[in-house]
């Protein structure tokens, strides 16, 4: 499953739903059921084309009060996009359309809100859910089973509860009452709901109202019980005012927010589509909403691609994962809940772990492994093993230690908090929690990642301390979406091909029964549209493998020597960092003064003093980071040129076999047809047919992005620095730890750790020039394949190989044009109909006037 085959599907559907619109009465004179199915196949090409383009969804499922809105506004850097505070506060499903905002704007702002309501339906088939829960919950409280039966059969055919208040008045009352208080408050909710509708004197079923920043938080605010009796539905003037909308909150299906995302904040376009849909779902365990909860987060469950499972760091265990998978189920989800699951443990910077208690961790002088530190921090491990439970083959890349409170301290997304909401989220206090919590956490995670080799919770902690997780979440997400999300869609999407298949069989057999000329020989044309399908799927596979390989250092070679695979940027960078770091002279120097296991600092002469303090590593440690990192550039481009050479080769293959179809005279033709014209699209063909220009723009992207400020990289290395600047070093003469014993092992774990976090430097800045470079290589091949795939550049070719012989737009040529099409595309109804992923041949003819097809050479 790839990016590749979903661009396809909506593409073949354009070009489907183009020839069918353009005959909209070619059907008749075969009859009135090829009309009907022709427009059977334009609704099923209609739908499949909007699910292949839509875009793709995460939802954010939790407990009450799990820090789900303050996350979401995080990630989009607006913290104060939903209401948040210490209680529930989120009572609707919310909607945020994250789109990217143009490339000057720095900073992420919301574009519009509104709400939308059930209609009619949608609000019976919620008192109908509403109506089961009560009778299941009955049943578990002891009512006869005949009158559990009765209930169920209640009936509910319009938006009205009165039916079921008297069934409540009759039989549900007394100690049972008491067990069922939660959901018969919620009847007592929807039934007030329904009664202010009819007061508002305005019809809102199904209505979509824009809303100001102060009306969409009525709309998704809770309402206590005793809040709820004091509102005023009345309408002012006509229009939408707070207290309908807090009055009718029990009816409003979900608010929806779009919202322009700053790219130096989060570039959603690596996303497929260019786009995201993010849900932020109301906490699970309310009081007096949990079925409506349960009702509107499963409806809006069936759309989600990704579900990320916010677990708190307080409270103990809780029956989240259980409500989850109800809804799941209630959702008719045919596909496993754990492939669809991230879990992300919610501000962790409030863990409950004191410093002290880390504190010897950091100091341990054995190796620390992942298993000795959760055995000393148990909550810490419970979380965890809530966490692997949750996903499929408890995967560590899908788990994140999160805090919107870590990302807030360093920054992210802090310009411009209002007064109120750093009140409301008591910010004074927080920040320096969060900030406090992530340097003894960050030691930590430095001691696992170096001592537990292989090990992931180490790049938890780390994560966390960098920036709350965020960045780890956001490259999370967009690995989810691209792994699990786009094969779901596919799977999903083979409903609408099969229906659409079926009828375009109809509409052309139908067709081809009936009157008209006889159909035109179309081998010719047939060969070029295959072999120029075959070339544009090299570059659909260069466009998608660029998002997800150029991103992984694990994977990026560079070139070997005869014909041997080089090593991989990891292993090139790990090498590189070990071997500059093992050859300080610091080293060699505290090793030199070492006597009795003792450092020794006047056993040296003057003129090679050892370190004393933490300053005296920081420059060799700057100056190797810059040293490594001068060399990332070339060596990033040198494993981009050996990625793009198999690339190179299949386009080469494909480029010769339309060549086989495109003679010297059908050449000849295109050039000369319109020369002002066709100069563009044999440029086109050209382009086509070698990746170097990629190349070129990929080394403008690194040239682009590898200018930093020689004072923010000189800051950005003194906060990665493992030691604390300042700090005496053990062996110091006024170090209290002066006469601590084996300086030798604490020489070896200083450099281990210097090793290690001058890897992580690098790789990080690495990072950076891969996201730049994917990012400019999907840019550049996007538009380059919507450049080809346009019609003028295969009509062209067409043209000059069969001639202009168009087919007449009557019954027999429209079939024609129908199948010739349809063979072509994923919603072929031929089986064993040609396909670009089978694989292409690299033999047959290499004209020499065919030079353009396969320029670059190998």
């Amino acid at each position: 499953m790839s990016l590749g085959e979903l661009a396809r599907h909506a593409s073949d559907a354009s070009g489907l739903i183009e020839l069918l619109a353009r005959h909209p009465s070619a059907g008749r004179g075969a009859g009135e059921e090829v009309a009907r199915a022709q427009r059977r196949a334009l609704e099923a090409l209609r739908l499949a084309r909007e699910s292949a383009e839509s875009p793709f969804t995460v939802g954010l499922v939790g407990e009450l009060s799990a820090g789900k809105s303050l996350l979401l506004g995080t990630l989009l850097g607006l913290p104060e996009l939903l209401p948040v505070g210490d209680e529930a506060v989120t009572g609707n499903v919310t909607v945020v359309h994250a789109r990217p905002a143009a490339p000057d704007r720095q900073v992420s702002r919301e574009t519009s809100v509104r709400v939308e309501y059930f209609d009619e339906e949608q609000t019976v088939e919620y008192l109908r859910h509403l109506r089961d829960a009560l009778a299941t919950q009955a049943a578990d409280g002891g009512l006869e089973q005949r009158l559990v039966d009765e209930l169920r059969r209640v009936r509910l055919r319009e938006p009205d509860c009165r039916e079921l208040l008297s069934f409540r008045d009759a039989y549900l009352g007394g100690e049972l009452a008491k067990s069922l208080a939660g959901t018969l408050g919620e009847l007592d909710l929807i039934d007030g709901a329904l009664r202010h509708v009819r007061e508002a004197g305005r019809p809102l079923y199904g209505l979509t109202a824009e809303l100001d920043d102060t009306l969409a938080g009525a709309a998704v605010v809770l309402p206590g019980p005793a809040e709820y009796r004091t509102l005023d539905p009345r309408l002012t003037g006509g229009a939408i005012t707070a207290g309908l909308l807090r009055a009718t909150m029990p009816l409003v299906r979900r608010v929806v927010r779009d919202v322009e995302v700053a790219r130096n904040v989060w570039d959603v376009r690596e996303f497929p589509g260019g786009e995201l849909r993010l849900l932020d779902f109301p906490g699970l365990n309310s009081a007096f909403s949990a079925v409506r909860d349960q009702y509107v987060c499963g409806t809006e469950l069936r759309s989600a691609h990704t579900i990320l499972i916010l677990l708190k760091t307080t409270g103990g265990a809780t029956d989240t994962p259980e409500r989850i998978r109800r809804m799941w189920q209630a959702a008719q989800r045919t596909d496993g809940l754990e492939n669809s699951v991230l879990a992300a443990v919610s501000r962790f910077h409030e863990l409950p772990v004191s410093e002290a208690l880390l504190r010897p961790y950091v100091e341990y002088e054995g190796q620390l492994l992942r298993d000795r530190l959760l055995d000393g921090v148990p909550v810490l491990r419970d979380l965890l093993a809530s966490a692997e439970r949750l996903v499929a083959g408890g995967r560590s890349d899908r788990i994140v230690l999160t805090s919107a409170m870590r990302a807030l301290s360093t920054g992210a997304g802090a310009q411009g908090i209002g007064p109120h909401f750093a009140r409301a989220r008591h910010l004074d206090t927080q920040i320096p929690l969060a900030q406090s919590r992530a340097a003894v956490w960050r030691a930590v995670g430095e001691r696992l990642d170096a001592d537990d080799v292989g090990g992931a919770l180490g790049g938890m902690l780390i994560a966390f301390s960098e920036d709350g997780g965020i960045g780890r979440l956001r490259r999370a997400l967009l690995d989810h979406v691209v792994q699990h999300g786009v094969a779901l869609r596919l799977e999903q999407l083979a409903g609408h091909r099969a229906e659409a298949s079926d009828a375009l069989r109809e509409v052309y057999r139908g067709l081809s029964a009936g009157p008209g000329t006889a159909p035109v020989d179309a081998r010719a044309e047939t060969e070029v549209r295959k072999r120029l399908t075959a070339l544009l799927s090299v570059w659909q596979d260069v466009r998608t493998r660029s998002r997800t390989e150029l991103l992984d250092a694990r994977r990026l070679r560079l070139a070997g020597e005869d014909a041997e695979q080089g090593p991989t940027l990891l292993e090139e960078l790990a090498g590189d960092a070990a071997e500059k770091v093992y050859a300080w002279g610091s080293w060699r120097r505290l090793l030199d003064a070492v006597q009795d296991e003792h450092v020794e600092p006047a056993s040296l002469p003057d003129d090679r003093p050892p370190p004393l303090d933490a300053d005296d590593l920081f420059t060799e440690f700057r100056d190797t980071c810059q040293e490594i990192e001068a060399r990332n550039a070339p060596r990033l481009l040198g494993a981009l040129e050996n990625w793009l050479v198999g690339h190179q080769r299949r386009l080469i293959a494909a480029a010769r076999e339309l060549g086989t179809v495109i003679t010297p005279e059908a050449f000849e033709r295109l050039r000369s047809a319109d020369p002002n014209d066709n100069a563009a699209l044999v440029d086109r063909l050209s382009r086509a047919t070698t990746l170097g220009w990629l190349r070129d723009a990929a080394e403008k992207a690194v040239r682009d992005g590898s200018t930093v400020d020689a004072a923010v990289g000189e800051a950005r290395l003194r906060d990665r620095f493992p030691l604390r600047l300042g700090q005496a070093l053990p062996w110091h003469p006024d170090s209290r730890a002066g006469t601590y014993a084996r300086h030798q092992t604490v020489v070896a774990r200083y450099r281990r750790d210097m090793a290690a976090m001058v890897l992580h430097e690098s790789l990080g800045r690495l990072a950076d020039a891969q996201r730049a470079v994917a990012a400019r290589l999907g840019e550049q091949a996007d538009a380059f394949i919507a450049e080809m795939r346009e019609g003028q550049v295969t009509n062209a070719l067409v043209t000059a190989v069969v001639g202009d012989t168009r087919a007449e737009a009557d019954t027999a040529g429209f079939a024609e044009q129908l199948r010739r099409l349809a063979d072509l595309s994923v919603y072929s109804w031929q089986r064993g109909a040609w396909a670009p992923e089978a694989g292409l041949s690299a033999t047959g003819p290499d004209p020499t006037y065919l030079d353009v097809f396969h320029g670059g050479g190998e």
